[in-house]
């Protein structure tokens, strides 16, 4: 079912991960003192996080990564579990450790057959995502080279690919191996972050109902669609699709301005069709940081209003929150943006309790909302002054989605939601479980109603002008609102009365629905089980279809990381299979996705001028034509393999061998290393 190699490393990447989060765990202990594992789930992102940007930090001042990474990152582990772990810790039973950590593997290996039953590296985002991975294991400093733009980092949020990118030089396992792990590392970080997000804010008063609703929003968050996925899909024959084919699960994601068609489309993805399609793209990656920062400040906020109220934030807590901020900065901006509502909507919500002296607490929290951003910035900063922002400008949306597709996509969690923020007005509200639930409840809906008011304008056309405004916002939405309604499920069946209890079937109905949306993900991809085969090996589909090209790649992954090698291939367009040797290596190319590298660097005329050079190289037809693009750029290698041939049918590879000796050949496939002496006449 599963083979040998595969085994292996989901072996290594399960221990690494476990050692990162025991050294991780006397800082979450303190951190979150009233959980009931002390912190020991939330610990495992943690490590993860904090190792990673130890490396990067170590990278910044000149160690090299590719070659120290991985212990600079332990050396910071350490570090913390030293400065933390002060006074004998009061330990959990030994068996509920082992509970704990037998259900985080359980969830790792539901991950592992979610991503091991599509393991290939290919489609969508996943050729750029593995190409900074890769170019993150070869790189000396950061930020790191950017693999499809010789000469000049990489220009995009690129820290979580930088942190897998350290598991997975730490655990040691091959690169494609790594980056399948990760994606199904970061599912099981989300869903135990979800799991212990409702669990500790619905606390011990009805153990049973706290752990099952914890559960209910994990299988949520992990499985759960939006309720397009229910009228459309079981449904569908009431619905009004324009569509005349059958339901496909990345409908519920290209709903509004596609069904019906129109010129104002919007995408609102969710993490279950994230990590059915399981690329590593920076919203995905930085899910484990989102969710920490959420469970950070709806525990704040059940403290703060309640009977151990501490009069603001513990300096863990704000030293914590900076650096999650920091690492959204560099992982995914938009989380930054998204998240950093909680910092007023939590203040708003301390103020409303604290009646009696609200000007002091509002200077209070004010400072303490200076210092988080300030010092996230400081954190952050190597990244930020070598970074050139993508997005231009903030607009105001000129149209709006129609109200009864809003219903239709967040129906279901639109109305537990709103009854969250009624509450705060009756007796309800002066339960603290209650107002941690309605932060999250107000995050979710402020998300869902920015992108009708205002969107980012970046290089996408009129029709998809507010596309990925919403969603980036919708992607982060969707989740918490699934957490807020099963907190208030939660609350409702906690209470004595059948009326509360009835109200929370009501509610609980259209959300277990909507998991209805994993049977159309994965009915055919993972069952029956005893019928498939589960790998982590990535590069199937390159042995499959084009066996003589992974001879390339396996010869540029064998060069040393600090040796300087620019190797020609075909470029392309995006969301294709050209640039695929510098993806895959990690070796710079002259330009990859012309498309993205466009976004990157903001300049479509460079881009396209660099794809037209590489296109008059392939095509030269003396080799004076072909030495001017070497004598540019400094060429060191030439690919000539499948690729090559099918972009370039005219090509004449005896021009190319002039230039020096073949260094690999494989069929058809040849890399040759240029001799400059070739290119001196």
């Amino acid at each position: 079912m599963i083979d040998a190699a595969s085994v292996g490393s989901a072996l290594l990447f399960w221990l690494t991960i476990s050692a990162c989060g025991l050294l991780a765990w006397p800082f979450a202990a303190a951190l979150f003192p009233q959980d009931d594992d002390l912190g020991f789930l939330t610990a495992k992102p943690l490590g993860w996080l904090v190792g990673g940007y130890c490396a990067w930090l170590a990278a910044v001042a000149g160690i090299p990564f590719w070659r120290y990474g991985w212990i600079c990152g332990l050396v910071g582990l350490v570090a913390l579990c030293a400065l933390t772990f002060r006074t004998k810790p009061r330990l959990p039973p030994l068996t509920r450790l082992l509970q704990w950590e037998l259900g985080f593997l359980a969830l790792l290996m539901v991950g592992i057959l979610i991503k091991g039953s599509a393991a290939d590296i290919e489609g969508l985002e996943k050729f750029m995502d593995f190409g900074f991975i890769n170019g993150a294991l070869r790189a000396s400093s950061m930020p790191p080279p950017d693999p499809w733009w010789m000469g000049q980092p990489i220009n995009y949020y690129y820290f979580g690919h930088v942190a897998a990118a350290w598991l997975i030089q730490l655990s040691g396992v091959p690169a494609d191996h790594g980056f399948n792990l990760m994606v199904a590392t970061v599912f099981a970080f989300a869903v135990s972050l979800t799991y212990r997000i409702v669990r500790g804010c619905l606390g011990k008063m009805n153990d049973r109902i706290s752990v099952v609703c914890g559960l209910l929003a994990a299988s949520l968050v992990a499985f759960g669609g939006n309720f397009h996925s229910v009228l459309y899909g079981p449904f569908r024959a009431l619905s009004p699709t324009t569509y005349s084919r059958g339901f496909f699960y990345p409908d519920s994601t290209r709903f509004v301005g596609f069904d019906p068609l129109t010129d104002d489309r919007g995408f609102t993805e969710m993490p279950a069709y994230g990590f059915g399609v399981g690329d590593l793209h920076a919203h995905v990656l930085n899910l484990p940081v989102a969710f920490l920062i959420l469970m950070i400040f709806a525990r704040i906020v059940e403290r703060e209003t309640g009977t151990a109220a501490h009069s603001g934030l513990r300096w863990r807590e704000v030293l914590i929150l900076a650096l999650l901020f920091a690492i959204s900065a560099m992982s995914n901006s938009w989380d930054a943006v998204s998240y950093g509502l909680l910092l007023p909507l939590t203040g708003l919500l301390l103020l409303r309790h604290h009646k009696g002296r609200r000007l002091r607490l509002f200077v209070k929290l004010s400072l303490t909302a200076a210092v988080i951003v300030g010092l996230a910035l400081v954190l952050a900063s190597p990244f930020l002054v070598s970074f050139k922002p993508i997005a231009s400008t903030l607009r105001w949306m000129d149209g709006r989605t129609p109200f009864w597709q809003l219903a239709v996509l967040y129906g279901h969690i639109a109305l537990p939601c709103l009854a969250l923020l009624v509450g705060l007005f009756v007796a309800f509200g002066r339960d603290p479980r209650w107002r941690a639930g309605a932060l999250l409840a107000l995050c979710a809906l402020c998300l869902i109603a920015l992108p009708e008011i205002v969107y980012v304008k970046d290089i996408y056309g009129a029709d998809n002008r507010r596309a990925n405004t919403m969603f980036k916002l919708a992607f982060e939405a969707q989740p918490i609102a699934m957490m807020a309604s099963m907190i208030l499920i939660g609350l409702l069946l906690q209470r004595t009365g059948g009326i509360a209890a009835v109200a929370a079937l009501v509610l609980a109905a259209p959300l277990l629905a909507t998991l209805s949306y994993a049977d159309d993900i994965y009915r055919y991809r993972v069952f029956p089980m005893s019928e498939r085969t589960f790998t982590l090996s990535g590069t199937g589909f390159l042995v499959r279809s084009r066996h003589d090209d992974m001879a390339l790649i396996e010869w540029l992954r064998s060069q040393r990381s600090d040796r300087q090698i620019i190797v020609v291939e075909a470029p392309g367009d995006s969301f294709t299979q050209k640039s695929r040797l510098s993806a895959f290596s990690g070796v710079p190319t002259i330009v990859g996705w012309r498309g993205h590298e466009w976004l990157w660097r903001g300049d479509i005329s460079s881009a396209y001028r660099r794809y037209d050079e590489v296109a008059a190289f392939y095509n030269s037809t003396t080799l004076r034509q072909a030495c001017a693009l070497v004598a540019t750029y400094g060429v060191t290698h030439v690919a000539i393999g499948t690729v090559e041939r099918e972009v370039f049918p005219s090509i004449n590879v005896d021009i190319f061998k002039q230039l020096g000796p073949i260094v690999v050949q494989s069929g058809n496939a040849m890399i040759i290393q240029v001799d400059r002496a070739s290119c001196a006449n």
